[in-house]
């Protein structure tokens, strides 16, 4: 009863009305080492996502996420809002807050241990583990309700084959029926996510963002082209659940390095590929790597085209600008 009364007046307050919103405020949320945030979207660098808890190793009640997000809602009315700058807040009419099964983004970052050390990744040290565990906190949370029947599990990082909760956790999700998406860097073959594969309760998505050694050595500053592509292919023996990902900015938008990306797919087996960019290309607060120019987009659009003509599936990421992905996906 307590979380409909509270429900009931948050949504007295905001539903309804038109006001600067996004989905993802009611919808996703984010475990960090240090903290408990909103979303994984933020498109301005250096600016943490509103928080929902400073203590993410302790219950997140329906209190505590109401609350936060009340909060949020009402600093993102002001010149100053909580979700700065991002792209995706909109002034928009503000829907209704459902009191349970309201989570359907939940991204698991409470690691950063990793195998990889790629050019654009922000974390700075790959070497730490756990330091909480995140289990006992997922099944309050799935006790309390908080989980909608269609919520998808980001496993983010760090690289999740690394993380020492990483099968407790996919083995507790899947015991319960909510799907699982593994960001990872392919570098290790992970039976729990071939398992997963299987039966379509895990999928998983690898970026090696080139099609040539050179290529990904200089983004991936490590020389595992061989063996990603080597696991690529295991996992290719499920193909619909497997993703591969080429992130587009300066160092690695080559013609040369775009088709052999397609010839390697069509090697291994790949029938998904997703066409991203690299975030701080986009929103140009920084520009490590230059922009996205208009050079760019065109060999992404060169991609789509190698991928439809080798009846590859593709995916346009949402980290595009809008003009771009229009570009690509009407090209």
């Amino acid at each position: 009863m307590i979380k409909k009364f509270l429900a009931k007046k948050f949504n007295e307050k905001y539903a309804g009305k038109e006001l600067y919103f996004c989905p993802r405020i009611y919808e996703d949320i984010t475990f960090y080492s240090k903290v408990a945030v909103k979303c994984c979207h933020h498109q301005v660098l250096n600016k943490m996502p509103p928080i929902v808890s400073q203590e993410p190793s302790k219950k997140i009640s329906f209190y505590k996420y109401i609350s936060a997000l009340d909060e949020i809602m009402k600093r993102n009315q002001t010149r100053a809002p909580e979700c700065g700058t991002c792209r995706f807040l909109k002034k928009q009419i503000v829907p209704e807050f459902k009191h349970e099964k309201f989570l359907t983004f939940f991204t698991i970052n409470h690691f950063t241990k990793c195998n990889s050390n790629c050019i654009y990744c922000g974390i700075g040290r790959k070497t730490e583990d756990i330091k909480y565990h995140l289990l006992p906190v997922i099944k309050q949370m799935v006790k309390d309700k908080m989980f909608a029947e269609n919520c998808l599990i980001n496993w983010g990082g760090g690289e999740p084959t690394m993380c020492s909760e990483f099968e407790d956790i996919a083995d507790f999700f899947h015991k319960n029926n909510i799907r699982q998406a593994v960001n990872s860097s392919g570098i290790i073959f992970s039976n729990v996510i071939f398992e997963g594969l299987k039966d379509n309760s895990m999928s998983i998505q690898i970026s090696p963002d080139a099609g040539t050694e050179e290529t990904y050595f200089k983004i991936k500053r490590q020389n595992n082209f061989d063996k990603v592509w080597e696991n690529i292919k295991k996992y290719a023996q499920y193909p619909d659940m497997l993703f591969v990902k080429y992130i587009f900015f300066s160092y690695s938008a080559n013609e040369n390095d775009i088709r052999k990306f397609i010839e390697k797919c069509v090697e291994c087996g790949v029938k998904n590929i997703v066409i991203d960019c690299e975030s701080s290309s986009v929103t140009a607060v920084r520009k490590p790597f230059g922009p996205i120019t208009q050079e760019i987009v065109d060999l992404a659009i060169l991609m789509k085209k190698l991928a439809i003509e080798n009846n590859i599936k593709y995916e346009v990421s949402y980290q595009w600008k809008d003009e771009h992905r229009k570009q690509i996906e009407e090209a």
